[in-house]
């Protein structure tokens, strides 16, 4: 069924087409069918003829067939002709390539057939074998969009089109066409922008266009210089940037051509209304204007003006008009005199005015005058100035001078004067006259002086004022007079000045007005403690004022200054008021002077002088103390009193201290002098120091050892001071005689010998010898280290009348069993004859002069026994003994319980030291 649907619209469609062609219902073709290209408009113009109104035009690039417009139009017939026309604007330039058009007719049913194609030839035709681009020198608006087109030579490649140097997207528009399309130009420079269309190795072409602006012309103004003709001018707008001469602007008023190039056009005649068009290629710009003759009069410059009379102080102008109509004109002229600090503008008025007095002038001035003049009536502005005229006033004599005396002590000082300025010395000055007079003498011959000095010294002779006139000279003639009397000197002390602050760097002064003040007041500022030729400064109050203000700029920054206030009276000037002040205070420029230091014990002293007071630069409110630590600054004290110049620096260390002291203004601290001082002990503190320091250490020590042996107090007693053991018997000591055993020691045994040969007569001990003790003993282990005291064997007995005590010793060979035993036996008898003890112990002795053998037999006996550290006999004291010297060892030893008679010390030489002594045993802290 779909088959048969399909086939049946085929058949329809065949049918109609066939119909068609067969030309049912189709309308004619348009005929006569012609193209009138424009090419500077780039526009293509199209005329036809035909019975319908509305057709299909399509425009093709011939080469390619590339259809660049196909649009239905309407176009009714021209009445007359007949034909009907229609425009085409190319957006592309006609030269660029061929284009080709063909059109037909239609109506809502039915078409027409197409024309045949018309063309326009190219510049790209194989005819013309030639590079080209278009458009060439083409003015276009500022912000247009425009496109340009490269034909390339015969057998030359393309590369690229640049548009103001940067390169552009082309397209081919036929074999040897390529264009481009530029939107929202900017404005060109001098010369235009430039298109250029490259190959791959050289420029094949270019073009140029020039990118501007319509006219921008305003403000059309129309005047009359002359009263009759009008002058119209106006302001150039904006820069076209339109070079070259065809697109230039051009102008006419009023419909007549006006000067290429200028701003203002000339009518001859004046006309209430004006109309201006301005025009260039871009488009044009019309302005208007309108006005009275009588108000827009604009004057000419006065002519030949000339000085008719010059005085000191005053001079005529004359000039004269180039226009006869100004003689009547109601004026107003304005003179503008420029002499430097005197200039000023006068204005003068009247009908035709050509003259006029110029007063107020200074004498010995040059004057410049222009001149410029204006209707009265309706001014509309001042007309042209005159050319400068140059005028000399004649001279004067000077004005007084303003003269004033400083004294810098009671009997110097110097008179002032201020230097004339131009408008007051009416002349270049010759000199200065200065002459004295007192109460005693007139007036003296005056002291002239040449114009660069301004002050003259004076000296007073004896105790009266002298009063000094001072008068400048020109060659017009002398001044008048400017008289001063000396004042009387008063100097600066802290008593008489008040210190002055300053406001925003000027000094604001009052004073209580004074009745003698009947020519005012005189205020006086000078640098303090200034000598010599000082920088005096002063001004003259009027006695109706008690205020004055010296300004900032006459002051110096950082200069102390005595401001005084003298009363003018007939006499003398009295000094009403001193202060001193500083305009704005500084820092001082240099620091403390003479800082010392002085130490005092543990104390040191800082000691200096004040900065001067040219380099104080400020009032001195006081001082700063540092300790100065490394790259550091301690603030040790705020010395606020400026007349301090002292400090004591207190219970500093023995080492090198550094200090820094600083004055300081209210502006600040100075840069600081710096001062250092090592610190050392004082001469007395030395000798105190050195005596109670080594009692200190003696104490000291004597305190530790005290303390010690206190420790070892146990060990001491019985190092130094041994208990001496008494004698031991077993029994009653009622009983009869008995052996008493004592504990021998070793080193203490004694060989008792029995001779029954004794001579009582004879006194002395005899050694006796221990070979046989030693040998039996040499087994025997002594204790050196024991604390109980060696005991000795011996036997006592008291020997004649008492008057001698004997200490019997024990001897070995009467004892042979006691040596071994551990008790020693000791027998104590009476007091007996000596003839009764031939049978017991005799105490060994021989006299002092006993028989030679005896004493060989003794020394024999002594060598031959070799021990140093055996018993030593001990011999009965006698005071008339002749070797009774030689026991003053023994005064103080140890003595027995019942003896009566000291032991014989033991000699250095011969007794044995122990293998640990004392000192050994205190430092093993044994005791």
């Amino acid at each position: 069924m779909q088959g048969w649907v399909t086939l049946a619209l085929l058949l329809s469609l065949g049918v109609n087409r066939s119909l068609g062609q067969n030309g049912l219902g189709e309308l004619p073709v348009p005929r006569g069918l012609t193209l009138n290209p424009d090419l500077p408009a780039q526009t293509l113009s199209l005329t036809w003829q035909s019975d319908s109104s509305l057709f299909d035009l399509e425009i093709f690039h011939t080469e390619f067939m590339n259809v660049v417009l196909n649009e239905t139009v309407a176009v009714k017939a021209d009445p007359v002709t007949g034909l009907h026309s229609w425009t085409w604007h190319s957006p592309l330039p006609l030269e660029c390539t061929s284009h080709s058009v063909h059109i037909r007719a239609r109506n809502q049913q039915s078409l027409s057939q197409w024309s045949p194609l018309q063309t326009i030839p190219g510049s790209d035709i194989p005819e013309k074998s030639e590079s080209y681009m278009f458009p060439q020198d083409k003015m276009v608006p500022v912000g247009s969009n425009m496109s340009f087109c490269c034909i390339v030579k015969e057998k030359r490649d393309f590369r690229e089109i640049q548009y103001r140097g940067q390169q552009k997207s082309a397209t081919r528009l036929s074999r040897r066409t390529y264009a481009i399309t530029v939107t929202n130009q900017p404005a060109s420079g001098n010369t235009g922008t430039n298109v250029v269309c490259c190959s791959e190795t050289l420029t094949l072409t270019g073009a140029v266009v020039f990118v501007g602006y319509l006219p921008g012309d305003e403000g059309l103004v129309c005047e009359t210089r002359d009263l009759a003709s009008a002058e119209c001018s106006w302001k150039k707008g904006r820069d076209t940037h339109l070079r070259m001469k065809r697109g230039r602007t051009k102008y006419t008023l009023n419909g007549r051509d006006c000067l290429e190039g200028k701003t203002w056009c000339y009518s001859k005649v004046w006309e209430e209304n004006w109309t201006l068009v301005a025009r260039n290629p871009l488009g044009m710009v019309q302005l208007t204007d309108s006005a009275q003759l009588a108000d827009r009069v604009h004057l000419l410059a006065p002519a030949n003006v000339t000085a008719v009379e010059v005085k000191a102080w005053s001079a005529t102008l004359q000039w004269s008009w180039s226009v006869a109509a100004y003689k009547k004109l109601e004026m107003v002229c304005q003179l503008q005199i420029f002499p430097h600090e005197l200039s000023s503008t006068r204005n003068y008025s009247g009908p035709g005015l050509s003259s006029v007095v110029l007063e107020g002038l200074w004498p010995d001035v040059d004057y410049t005058v222009t001149l410029r003049c204006g209707s009265k009536q309706s001014f509309w502005k001042w007309g042209d100035e005159s050319a400068p005229y140059r005028i000399h006033t004649k001279m004067d004599r000077p004005d007084a001078l303003d003269v004033w005396i400083w004294m810098d002590s009671s009997k110097t000082g110097r008179v002032f004067w201020k230097p004339l300025s131009v408008r007051k010395s009416h002349g270049a000055l010759d000199r200065y006259e200065v002459s004295q007079s007192s109460a005693d003498e007139d007036w003296g011959t005056p002291d002239f002086l040449p114009p660069g000095n301004f002050s003259y010294p004076i000296i007073l002779n004896n105790s009266s004022d002298i009063t000094v006139a001072v008068a400048a000279r020109n060659p017009a003639g002398l001044s008048q007079l400017s008289t001063v009397t000396t004042p009387a000197y008063r100097a600066d002390s802290r008593l008489s000045v008040s210190e002055l602050l300053s406001t925003n760097g000027s000094f604001d002064l009052s004073w209580q007005p004074n009745a003698n003040a009947s020519g005012g007041y005189v205020v006086e500022w000078v640098p303090t403690g200034c000598s010599g030729l000082c920088p005096v400064d002063w001004r003259k109050v009027p006695e109706s004022d008690s205020s004055f203000t010296v300004k900032s700029d006459s002051l110096v920054a950082g200069v102390r200054y005595t401001v005084s206030v003298y009363t003018l009276s007939p006499g003398a000037p009295m000094l009403l008021q001193r202060w001193q002040g500083y305009s704005q205070e500084m820092i001082p420029s240099q620091s403390v002077s003479e800082l010392s230091a002085n130490q005092t014990g543990s104390d040191v002293l800082l000691s200096w002088k004040a900065t001067e007071m040219k380099h104080q630069r400020g009032f001195i409110h006081g001082y700063t103390v540092y300790l100065a630590d490394a790259a550091r600054l301690d603030l040790i004290a705020n010395i606020s009193d400026p007349e301090v110049q002292s400090y004591r620096v207190k219970g500093l260390s023995l080492s090198s201290h550094k200090f820094v002291v600083k004055a300081y203004t209210s502006a600040g601290e100075d840069a600081g002098s710096t001062v250092a001082i090592k610190m050392e002990m004082d001469t007395a503190d030395m000798l105190f120091v050195g005596i109670l320091v080594p009692l200190g250490i003696m104490f000291c020590c004597l305190i530790l050892l005290s303390i010690c042996c206190y420790k070892k107090r146990e060990w001491v007693k019985k190092a130094f001071y041994p208990e001496i053991p008494g004698p031991k018997v077993p029994g009653d000591w009622s009983s009869p005689q008995g052996p008493l055993d004592v504990k021998p020691s070793p080193h203490s045994l004694v060989h008792i010998v029995e001779s029954p040969e004794w001579d009582f007569t004879k006194e002395g001990l005899f050694p006796v010898p221990e070979e046989e003790e030693e040998s039996e003993n040499d087994n025997i282990e002594v204790d050196t280290d024991s604390d109980e005291p060696a005991l000795l064997r011996y036997y006592n007995q008291v020997v004649g009348d008492g008057s001698h005590s004997n200490h019997v010793l024990d001897s070995s060979g009467s004892s042979t069993a006691s040596v071994g035993s551990t008790q020693t036996e000791i027998t104590y008898a009476g007091i007996q004859s000596p003839t009764s003890l031939q049978g017991g112990y005799r105490p060994q002795m021989q006299s002092v002069t006993g028989p030679a053998e005896l004493q060989n037999e003794f020394e024999a006996d002594f060598q031959d026994d070799g021990l140093n550290t055996g018993y030593k006999p001990q011999c009965s004291w006698q005071l008339d003994s002749p070797e009774a010297e030689n026991f003053s060892g023994s005064l103080g030893s140890p003595t027995s319980v019942t003896s009566s008679q000291f032991l014989i010390p033991e000699s250095s030489e011969e007794k044995p030291q122990p293998s640990n002594t004392w000192f050994h045993n205190f430092l093993s802290g044994k005791s």
